[in-house]
């Protein structure tokens, strides 16, 4: 039987699937998303306020889904809160109903190291590749899926294998990453009760790993919402609302951001990327 979640408001999963968050959805032919979390295939499809979810695990997913695609949280509420900031308003009205999942670190922290200086269709690919080539299979109505391979599995290849996913200079950082975690000197999932400050200075000891990736990272799978991941889209829209164009410099764009939006300034991250992204020619052609 499938799942189904009815009068969830806002909700967008056009814009959460495709939002630079999350790597592994992807839309079919008759408008269903279809993506690999952890262990299982699910298919979404979204008609108005009611969501339809069938899974490789069917109904004993529900729990898990839910608290993936963030539901519980009322999200009216945030974007109320963000509208107080009226130069925000037009970014929460186009993008309302985006939502941050809430991902698995370890795939999260290899997804957004292969993320760096690269383009969405690029690293939606090299993932699709190590997870053919080092993923468990999964059955799912026919045909077959992967899951993210595990630490262990990333740590014993060798770069030049790895090299053959397409991702290029990264399969270093890759492997030396798989090895630190698989050997739980850093175990990503017992970060819970550290401080947001704590936390980046110890994923950002991962090769690969940079103040902007350990944002992503905070942001998308341990739900740290004061994180705020500033890349080329973000520089463009901070500078173009708030510095009237004029270049600054990233430690300045983080400093601001952070004090003027304080405990929801992941959220504000994840509406104004969106804004930028899909409206820019529109915006920089207002003023």
């Amino acid at each position: 039987m499938p799942i189904v979640l009815n009068g969830v408001y806002p909700f967008n999963f056009d814009l959460i699937a495709n939002g630079g968050q999350a790597f592994r959805w992807n839309r079919q032919a008759d408008g269903k998303y279809t993506g690999v979390v952890k262990k299982s295939v699910f298919e979404i499809y979204q008609s108005g306020d009611v969501i339809t979810i069938e899974s490789s695990g069917g109904d004993k997913e529900e729990a898990f889904i839910k608290d993936y695609l963030d539901i519980p949280r009322d999200y009216n509420q945030i974007e109320h809160e963000i509208k107080k900031f009226k130069e925000l308003v037009p970014a929460v009205s186009l993008s309302s109903g985006y939502r941050i999942l809430f991902q698995d670190p370890w795939e999260t922290t290899i997804s957004f190291i292969i993320s760096a200086n690269n383009h969405i269709q690029n690293i939606k690919r090299t993932i699709e590749n190590i997870c053919m080539k080092y993923g468990e299979p999964i059955d799912f109505k026919g045909k077959i899926y992967y899951a993210f391979p595990s630490p262990e599995s990333l740590a014993d290849v060798s770069e030049d294998e790895l090299r053959l996913t397409k991702c290029g200079y990264r399969a270093k950082y890759i492997i030396e990453t798989a090895k630190i975690i698989s050997s739980g000197k850093v175990d990503i999932y017992n970060f819970n009760n550290i401080s947001t400050e704590e936390m980046r200075k110890k994923l950002v000891t991962l090769p690969g790993v940079g103040r902007k990736v350990a944002d992503c990272i905070m942001l998308y799978s341990m739900r740290k919402f004061d994180a705020f991941p500033i890349d080329v889209w973000m520089q463009r829209i901070l500078e173009h609302i708030y510095f009237n164009d004029r270049q600054v410099s990233l430690t300045k764009l983080q400093k601001f951001a952070e004090e003027r939006f304080g405990e929801i300034a992941g959220f504000v991250q994840q509406y104004l990327f969106c804004y930028a992204r899909n409206c820019w020619q529109d915006i920089v052609t207002e003023r």
